[in-house]
């Protein structure tokens, strides 16, 4: 129940720490289970006595409170590193909130327990191979279309559906039918997997299948941060003198303490044995100083601000016969979207695949054009939450340079107007609400407004006599500073902090100095109008008599004056020319 701790001491969400304490100080008393002298009522007093205690537990402590606001009892119960508490109300509320996806989707996940994958094979090669068209005298372009069509037809079909059901903490089981029809052939296998984590970083997976030869199947991982290994291998119990159809075995291992890059070895033995080695640079998100992340900014009108690259290289020897592997992705993480390129080169010839996907908490789509010497297939890919449908199409049973040239060009032109006509526009709506919304927030926050006049009101008289002296000196005098958004929009133009009187109180003998690199809403008299975004210090001052004028980001230090700064030919009476 939403706000059951509430509701037990009869308060609103809104409520102060006073009224909290002061509720829980009187059904106390009331509730005391010694105040009671019938055994009944003592008995519900004291069922009601510790409900009252362990809501005010929670209420009474800060981060708990905005724990179970964000969360609920679900977040109370996960278990919070002692570090988070040291940090900011904003900085844990930004947490809670990642964890909130976490929790709604797992919540979705258990609402649909089975796991299920639909894959329908099409082969339309006749409708793009010309080869499979005879020559007919008398034959126009509409029926050789409606005969090429005809021809096109589904190659196979199959349903994979599973169901799991965890036991503990520890092991779970799951039961997963497989269904193919292949050109009027149908085939059915049957499988139960036993999972159990014996420890953080050692799981065991063993599938049995129940019809005769008993396929029985073992995959074993080990997992820290340095290293990965894994073991799978596939057998016949039943079957006397049998060695194992197939046993892999990889290993994954961190080359750089500080980086991520890894190395990647793995050995396959079978009747076409195989060994390949790669290197693996995942992606990485870099963040700003102020610990930032994309999230915690208005979305950008393009998207394409927060990219992240990963690449892999390797070489596959099969039988002996090397092949060249490559493959590069990047990442467009406020798209939710990943490209991606592979090429794998050897005797055979080559293959090439391109591929996009797009997703979200819940949905994903993805589609994948694998161009080789045998064919031209081009797959789409639908899944939500576990369920999954595939749709490989055989475009051609050869390498036809017109039809990749098509696949590539037609959906690559279709995603460009997508995103020019329909996915700019929104965002661009998107941002512009965002930051409507904050512009809002910043004028209606009464709190940090009376802050700063009450800073300003502490510093003008002092202020007032170093302007005097400064005068005189013709020294730095502060004519107007303003402070926010580095780049302003319609929607933030406005969204600035006046900071004069607060930085001539910084001034010191005709100089002014603040070291670059952190955010100024520290100094007094300042705020953050714009912690979205980065920031600028506009600055108009006057020093020997002369206009200046500066914007000047967090990331540089301010320092007053200087040349560079003049605004030339003019002087303080209001653009004479200075002389």
């Amino acid at each position: 129940m939403e706000g059951y701790l509430y509701a037990v001491l009869n308060l609103p969400k809104y409520a102060s720490q006073t009224e909290i304490n002061e509720r829980h100080r009187s059904l106390s008393l009331i509730f005391h289970p010694d105040k009671q002298t019938d055994e009944q009522l003592k008995e519900t007093a004291a069922k009601k006595f510790l409900e009252i205690q362990k809501a005010y537990q929670v209420l009474s402590d800060p981060f708990l409170r905005q724990v179970y606001d964000t969360l609920g009892s679900e977040g109370l119960a996960m278990q919070w590193p002692s570090y988070i508490r040291s940090r900011s109300k904003d900085e844990i509320q930004e947490l809670l909130e990642q964890n909130k996806l976490t929790l709604a989707r797992r919540n979705l996940n258990q609402s649909i327990l089975p796991k299920g994958k639909i894959t329908c094979q099409f082969d339309a090669s006749s409708i793009f191979d010309s080869e499979t068209e005879p020559i007919r005298k008398r034959s126009t372009w509409i029926t050789t279309m409606q005969r090429r069509f005809s021809e096109a037809g589904v190659m196979s079909r199959s349903i994979i559906y599973s169901a799991e059901k965890k036991i503990n903490e520890k092991t779970s089981i799951s039961f997963e039918g497989h269904s193919t029809l292949q050109r009027a052939k149908g085939s059915f296998r049957f499988l139960g997997t036993v999972r159990h984590q014996f420890s953080p970083r050692v799981v065991v997976l063993a599938s049995l299948n129940p019809f005769f030869p008993f396929t029985t199947k073992l995959d074993i991982k080990y997992e820290d941060p340095d290293n990965t290994l894994t073991f799978k291998t596939a057998f016949f119990p039943l079957a006397i003198n049998s060695l194992p159809v197939t046993t892999t075995v990889s290993l994954s291992r961190r080359l750089f303490r500080s980086k991520p890059q890894r190395a990647k070895i793995s050995l396959q033995v079978s009747k076409n044995p195989s060994i390949s080695f790669l290197y693996i640079s995942p992606p990485t998100l870099e963040l700003s100083e102020d610990g930032g992340l994309p999230q915690k900014s208005p979305p950008t009108t393009s998207g394409l601000k927060y990219m992240l690259f990963d690449k892999s290289i390797g070489l596959s020897f099969d039988r002996g016969v090397p092949d060249l592997v490559v493959e590069v992705g990047l990442s467009l993480v406020e798209l939710s979207t990943r490209l991606k390129a592979s090429v794998h080169y050897g005797l055979s010839g080559l293959l090439l695949s391109l591929g996009v996907n797009w997703s979200n908490d819940a949905a994903e789509v993805a589609s994948t054009l694998i161009l080789s010497p045998a064919a031209v297939i081009l797959n789409f890919d639908f899944g939500y939450l576990e369920q999954r449908l595939s749709l490989p199409i055989v475009l051609s049973t050869q390498f036809s340079p017109f039809i990749a040239l098509g696949a590539v060009v037609i959906p690559s032109t279709a995603t460009a107007l997508g995103y020019h006509f329909f996915v700019i526009p929104r965002r661009r709506a998107q941002r512009l609400a965002h930051l409507r919304a904050i512009k809002k927030e910043f004028e209606e926050d009464s709190d940090a407004r009376k802050e700063r006049n009450a800073v300003e009101a502490l510093l003008k008289d002092s202020v007032k006599k170093q302007i005097r002296v400064e005068t005189e000196r013709e020294g730095l005098v502060i004519q107007q500073a303003t402070y926010g958004a580095a780049e302003s929009e319609d929607a933030t133009e406005n969204i600035l902090v006046d900071v004069t009187i607060p930085l001539q109180a910084l001034v010191r003998n005709s100089q002014l100095h603040i070291p670059g690199g952190d955010t100024k809403a520290a100094l007094q008299g300042f705020s953050d109008p714009a912690p979205f975004a980065s920031k600028s210090l506009r600055v108009r001052y006057l020093f020997r008599g002369r206009v200046h004028y500066a914007e000047i980001p967090d990331y540089l230090p301010v320092v007053l004056p200087l040349a560079e700064h003049q605004v030339n030919g003019y002087s303080e009476n209001h653009g004479t020319p200075a002389h």
